[in-house]
């Protein structure tokens, strides 16, 4: 049989069809069940690989993205931090095995699986699957070349989508793209810590209060950052009663996230009490973040504190400040029930709940006050 020559519609191919078609090379082989499964429209992944004694590949299979199940120990993590992604493993047994043949030097299919437990994407959906969405070698090269001469990611998106003629056919997802170009340069590089420490030891000379401690790791490289001004300490002495402890998620040059460390005066606006670039979002760190803020405040501790639920912050806050009361957002709660609750008009009751209990709250606080 002549090398890869099927002569058959992809989506009517066979096990017979299959076994015993020839291929130059391995890559060759990958590259056609990728084109076949882009076709059908399922998403690849690799699965076995057998060596020879010498180290040389003799066998080479790929697999449907949906093969296999979850292992047990993944689902039920009593350290998770986050909660788990959703399931696509779900027992899908479609395969193409490949196999050395040293008589002909070509790669032969043994195996050839084609039926699926699952549905087939649309071709609207077909661009999201995983194994078909990469950025071009050349397009993330244009990419860092306009960021760097300072267009948004968001600008240059809009510009690939425009060259390829649809977003459909840049050939990966947006996030892809932030991605790609936030890989060059997650961390902060020696000069721009030198810099950021030069510059916050500048400001005690202007602000005797202000505060700042970081942390470096064997290397020598800044991994943690906390500081605050001196109007902050002021502001936290008397209204630091409630404690808002929050995360932005990776929005700076430099992919770290941000904890903003907030409050509220007696006026009922927001007071910021200290800031936090951190390298992630681990227990040990948000407890070194703690420690730094209650340093920095005279061991001063909240009434409340406020997150937005992540469990390696609740275990700092449980190690930390285990007097304290702590409380979920309101506001992370109602975003939670929009994106796992499907309910018509669940949200909406839910909301008018919140607003109910804190309303009651507050004429309890007043008038039991004045009573």
């Amino acid at each position: 049989m002549e090398s890869a020559n099927i002569g058959k519609d992809p989506s009517d191919l066979l096990e017979e069809d299959m076994v015993g078609v020839e291929f130059k090379s391995v890559e060759e082989a990958e590259s056609f069940y990728h084109i076949y499964s882009k076709i059908i429209g399922f998403s690849v992944r690799k699965n076995q690989c057998r060596k020879n004694q010498s180290g040389i590949v003799t066998t080479r299979s790929w697999c449907c993205s949906n093969e296999g199940f979850r292992r047990t120990k993944y689902i039920k993590n009593p350290n998770r931090v986050r909660e788990p992604r959703s399931e696509i493993r779900i027992g899908c047994r479609a395969m193409f095995r490949v196999c050395y043949s040293k008589i002909t030097k070509l790669w032969v299919v043994k195996e050839f699986r084609a039926n699926h437990n699952h549905c087939m994407a649309t071709d609207m959906q077909k661009h999201f699957l995983r194994s078909h969405r990469k950025i071009s070698a050349a397009e993330l090269e244009q990419a860092k070349l306009l960021k760097e001469a300072g267009m948004k990611t968001s600008e240059i998106w809009n510009l690939f989508v425009h060259q390829n003629g649809g977003w459909d056919k840049v050939g990966c997802t947006k996030k892809d793209l932030y991605n790609s170009l936030a890989a060059g340069r997650r961390g902060v590089d020696d000069l721009d810590a030198n810099t950021t420490l030069t510059f916050l030891q500048s400001k005690l000379d202007i602000d005797p209060e202000f505060f700042y401690a970081y942390m470096v790791d064997e290397e020598s490289r800044l991994t943690h950052l906390f500081w605050a001004d001196g109007a902050s300490r002021f502001d936290y002495e008397l209204f630091g009663d409630s404690l808002a402890f929050d995360s932005t998620y990776k929005t700076n040059r430099c992919q770290m996230p941000l904890v903003v460390l907030v409050g509220s005066n007696n006026h009922g606006m927001t007071c910021v009490f200290g800031f936090a670039l951190i390298q992630n979002e681990t227990a040990e760190t948000y407890t070194w973040v703690l420690q730094k803020f209650l340093e920095c405040m005279k061991d001063k501790l909240p009434e409340t504190i406020l997150t937005d639920g992540c469990r390696s912050m609740n275990k700092a806050i449980e190690d930390l400040m285990p007097s304290v009361v702590h409380r979920t957002c309101s506001w992370h709660i109602l975003n939670n029930a929009i994106k796992h609750v499907h309910e018509e008009g669940f949200v909406g009751e839910l909301r008018n709940l919140i607003k109910r209990y804190i309303s009651n709250l507050l004429v309890n606080l007043i008038y039991g006050a004045s009573g």
